[in-house]
This record gives C-alpha cells, sequence and structure tokens, in this order.
C-alpha cells in the first residue's frame, strides 16, 4: 500500500477503521467446516489482519525517522559550526607546515580556491535540504501553529514569521511554495504535474528522451521525490532499454516486452513478461541450430568453407582432417597433438575429402553447446 502522499494521522484513523471492519467481519463468517482446515474467509481475514499490523509497524517507522530528522535539524546549526571549526583549525595546521618546511604556497592556494567553491555546493545541497525537510519532517511554522495555547499567550505571542518563500513554475506560470517545485540544471523551476508530464511524454516519444530544458538533461535522481514512484520506476527502466545498442524484443507480437541483456545467455532471450524464447540475433522465436544472423557464425563456417573442413553429423562440430584415414571415432584417451577437432561423446562419422556443404548450410546443434577434444583415428 502507497502511503506517501497521507499524513500520519490520516493514515492512523483509516487502519483503525479498518481493523473495527475487520473485526465485525470476522464475528459474521464463523460457519461449519470441516475439523483442521480453516476456510478460505477466515485465511483471507487473517492476511487482511497481517496486512493491517504491518502497516502499523510502517507509520510507527515513519514516526520514529521524522523524529531524528527533527533532532538532527534542531542540532545540525551547532553541528556545522563546529565542523567550520575544525576546518579552520585543518587549514591553519597545514598553513604552519608549509611555512615551517618552507614550501611555496601554491598547494595553499590550491586549497583555498577550493574551499571557495564549497559554498557554491554546499547551497545547492541546503537548498534541497530545506525541501526535504519541508516535506516530510514539517516546517516549524506550521508545527507551532498546530500546537495548543492558552489566552494568555495567544495574546502576547510574538507575531508569526515571514510566509515560506515561493516561486514561478516556468510551465505553466504558476506560484508554488518553494518545496513544491523541482530546479532543473539550467535553474529553471517545475511544479509536480508539470516536471511529471515532462518524464511521462519522454517515455512515449522516444526523441523527447531524456527530458530536457534549455538542452540539458533533467536528472531524475535529484528530481525523484517530485515525481510518483511508479514514474520513476518506469523512467529508470526505459532508461535501461534506450540505453542498450542492440535491443532484443519479446518476438510475441501481443508482448513485444524488452529483454534486458541479463536475461540473454547464448544468443537466446527469456521474456520477463511472458517467458517466451527469443532469438537474439534474428530476433524472431528461438530456434535450433546456428541462426543465420549470427555474425561470428557466418565468419566461421566462411573460414571452413576455405580451409575445406567438415561439420560431423551427429554434433556439428567442424572437423580437421590433417591425420589419419576418413573414419573417426572418439578416443578413450586423447592427446593435444593434431589439429582435429570432434565433439565429446561424437558418434563414428564418414569423412570424405574437401568439404560437405550440406552440413555446412543445415547444422543441428550450435557450435557453441558442446566441449572440443584433440583427436586421432
Amino acid at each position: 500500500m502507497d502511503i506517501s502522499g497521507f499524513d500520519t494521522d490520516s493514515i492512523r484513523l483509516t487502519i483503525e477503521l479498518l481493523k473495527e471492519d475487520l473485526e465485525n467481519l470476522t464475528g459474521t463468517s464463523k460457519g461449519k467446516h470441516r475439523q483442521g482446515e480453516s476456510p478460505d474467509s477466515e485465511l483471507a481475514i487473517e492476511a487482511y489482519r497481517s496486512e493491517l499490523e504491518s502497516l502499523e509497524c510502517l507509520v510507527a517507522d515513519r514516526c520514529m525517522c521524522a523524529s531524528i530528522a527533527r533532532a538532527v535539524t534542531t542540532d545540525g546549526n551547532a553541528i556545522h559550526q563546529e565542523q567550520l571549526v575544525e576546518d579552520q583549525a585543518a587549514r591553519d595546521h597545514r598553513l604552519a607546515l608549509q611555512l615551517d618546511s618552507r614550501r611555496k604556497a601554491t598547494s595553499s592556494d590550491n586549497t583555498e580556491q577550493a574551499t571557495e567553491s564549497k559554498p557554491q555546493a554546499d547551497e545547492a545541497e541546503d537548498e534541497l535540504l530545506l525541501k526535504l525537510q519541508a516535506l516530510y519532517v514539517g516546517c516549524p511554522d506550521e508545527d507551532e501553529l498546530d500546537q495548543a495555547e492558552s489566552s494568555s499567550w495567544a495574546a502576547n505571542r510574538p507575531k508569526p514569521k515571514t510566509p515560506q518563500p515561493t516561486s514561478v513554475c516556468t510551465s505553466c506560470g504558476d506560484r508554488h511554495v518553494f518545496y513544491d517545485v523541482a530546479r532543473c540544471p539550467c535553474k529553471h523551476e517545475y511544479c509536480r504535474a508539470c516536471i511529471a508530464s515532462l518524464f511521462e511524454a519522454s517515455l512515449r516519444d522516444e526523441s523527447l528522451f531524456p527530458p530536457r530544458c534549455c538542452k540539458q538533461p533533467i536528472p531524475v535522481e535529484p528530481n525523484q521525490v517530485f515525481l510518483p514512484p511508479k514514474l520513476v520506476g518506469e523512467f529508470k527502466a526505459k532508461k535501461v532499454e534506450l540505453e542498450t545498442p542492440d535491443r532484443t524484443y519479446c518476438h510475441e507480437p501481443t508482448c513485444s516486452t524488452f529483454v534486458p541483456v541479463q536475461f540473454i545467455k547464448n544468443g537466446v532471450a527469456s521474456c520477463v513478461r511472458c517467458a517466451r524464447m527469443t532469438c537474439a540475433f534474428c530476433k524472431q522465436a528461438s530456434h535450433q541450430g546456428d541462426c543465420p544472423q549470427d555474425p561470428a557464425i557466418q565468419e566461421l563456417l566462411r573460414v571452413a568453407a576455405e580451409n575445406g573442413w567438415q561439420r560431423c553429423y551427429s554434433c556439428t562440430r567442424l572437423v580437421e582432417l590433417n591425420h589419419g584415414c576418413y573414419h573417426m571415432r572418439q578416443p578413450v584417451c586423447v592427446a593435444p597433438s593434431f589439429a582435429t577437432f570432434v565433439a565429446a561423446f561424437g558418434r563414428r562419422v564418414a569423412v570424405d575429402g574437401g568439404m560437405n556443404a550440406g552440413s555446412l548450410l543445415e547444422p543441428k546443434q550450435s557450435l557453441t553447446e558442446m566441449p572440443m577434444l584433440y583427436s586421432t583415428s
């Protein structure tokens, strides 16, 4: 169950109502059944109860994470100041060592340039942290307004702080709070609905992939907090598909699902959706023997034709006769002293002088399916 779009109180209330309905359903579902067997209705109720308990545990973990995040946010400024002091002490120590050893200040200049470039990266990181804090922890002003207060405190309380800053969406022109817009590398900003439309359009039209603004790709990692989880998963899967050089799709027209390279073994692609087998070379249904569109096989057959090699009628291995008679069989003990190849468990074959065109054009088995041994007659 996806609870990312609901607050904690609403989720807890929903769970309590569902548990009440479950108890009422349990009381009305009693019936006759065989001893030692449970009806399907009771099994479904138990599975539903287990799902609600898991959801309760998830909500509790979510509250604990929010509490830890609030503590980190509260102590973040103090920790940052301590870190700055330690960094300054480390720089002073390095400078003292350089002066003591009478080194040139080149390395210190590089260090100062690196430290000067840090605030820009820290600024972007701080902005992202503020957005995440507002989305998942809550704004401090909103938390204070939600707390109960007495009349004396309400009369003497300070004026509320300035409202949260807002940003204008580049696409629709509407104004949104700063933590509800995504920023592109070109500094343009998009609201949730508009950036989701950009990513959805890139999935439908390959020419729009990846989504861009000012001709700069919009990365999904820093902006996935503004996108639905399902859309993020589809985008990452589409990225793997479009970045694959020689794509293989299921040969079944009603399926046509992309098969990742991890599911292609020995030139055969296994569809992750319908489990059908597709040849990775000709993109048709998987077949026995060598694929006529496999460039490696065709090159090997060309070399075999030039050298007059034949193929075993049983295992379709290429055989080169350099020594012995025209009748070959697999020996008990083989010695790698001749350039004659036969397959293990091969049968006795009659070998004529020259090349057998029929065995080359109609192979019975792939050349890579069986091991090869050196053999003599």
